[in-house]
């Protein structure tokens, strides 16, 4: 008995680490990382997913060369990016890790993007601080590549997009969003939104309500969770 629950157990996290590889190429597609953006993204606010494809950016490799093993098909984010590493907090990996570079009157701006695939909504911890956290680790990571010493101005906004296929009921077909706001305790002074406005947070919940009750780009995920 207990040989074939272990066997079970051994099939179903196979099963699992199977459709998470499957979803974290899918979702890597710029023309799906685009839908996504536009639910997501502020910066991406009336921008259709056509306009938004070109303001991703991949390696120069893309649809060229292969950079590492099953990463030849063109139009695909690579994983050159993916991991972070410090002497003290060990290694942290991420599903998806792009840039944006996003126009904004006559200049462009740039984003740091994190897109997650997250299967189970209760995996032993609060996801919203994992988000956050990952969130914090974009920003540290800029240093010394978008800015070094005291060049604080130039951290550039990122985002932590995270794709759960199986919320609780009551959280279905919701999107959610943890960012920084101003609180002014006494008196009325205030800053430039822009010099807080450096992260977010955001959890795109699927699931299985009528079609239309569902945003366009939460329908799409839900198609493509489902085949």
């Amino acid at each position: 008995m207990d040989q074939e629950t272990g066997t079970a157990k051994a099939v179903r996290l196979s099963t699992d680490r199977m459709y998470d590889e499957s979803c974290k190429r899918l979702f890597a597609e710029k023309e799906i990382l685009a839908w996504i953006m536009q639910l997501a993204v502020d910066e991406c606010k009336g921008m259709s997913p056509r306009e938004i494809i070109p303001c991703i950016e991949g390696t120069p490799e893309i649809g060229t060369v292969a950079v590492m093993p099953d990463e030849t098909n063109a139009g695909r984010i690579h994983g050159s990016n993916t991991e972070d590493s410090t002497v003290t907090e060990g290694t942290v990996f991420y599903d998806i890790r792009f840039d944006a570079m996003m126009p904004e009157t006559d200049a462009k701006i740039k984003l740091i993007l994190n897109v997650e695939s997250q299967n189970d909504s209760h995996p032993g911890y609060p996801l919203t601080k994992r988000a956050l956290y990952y969130c914090a680790r974009l920003l540290s990571a800029q240093n010394g590549i978008e800015f070094k010493n005291s060049e604080y101005g130039k951290i550039k906004k990122v985002y932590s997009i995270w794709i759960v296929s199986h919320p609780p009921k009551d959280a279905e077909n919701t999107v959610t969003e943890y960012t920084i706001q101003e609180t002014c305790k006494i008196g009325s002074t205030t800053v430039d939104r822009k010099e807080y406005d450096v992260l977010k947070a955001i959890f795109l919940y699927l699931g299985d309500l009528e079609e239309n009750q569902q945003n366009d780009a939460l329908r799409l995920l839900d198609i493509l969770r489902s085949g």
